[in-house]
């Protein structure tokens, strides 16, 4: 089972998942393609993400959730939900 959540990135709602298997910030509207180092993934209109290992240090700690908390990445990643 993959772990999924909704977070804010740069103002916006995109879900915190794994595509085929790298952690990623899945879109969640197409009016969200356009944000930085947001990149076409799939076969389908929709699957666009931005991943994690392409983000900055800065920019990877600027990724909260729903409250504004930040959220550990790394602990994400290895807990079983």
């Amino acid at each position: 089972m993959v772990n999924e959540k909704d977070v804010l990135y740069r103002g916006e709602v995109l879900t915190l998942t794994e595509y085929f298997g790298r952690p990623c910030l899945f879109i969640q509207k197409p009016s969200q393609i356009g944000l930085p180092k947001m990149q076409f993934v799939g076969g389908y209109p929709n699957e666009y993400c931005i991943y994690l290992s392409d983000l900055t240090d800065e920019e990877k700690h600027s990724v909260t959730d729903l409250k504004g908390r930040q959220i550990d990445l790394d602990e994400f990643f290895t807990e079983k939900h």
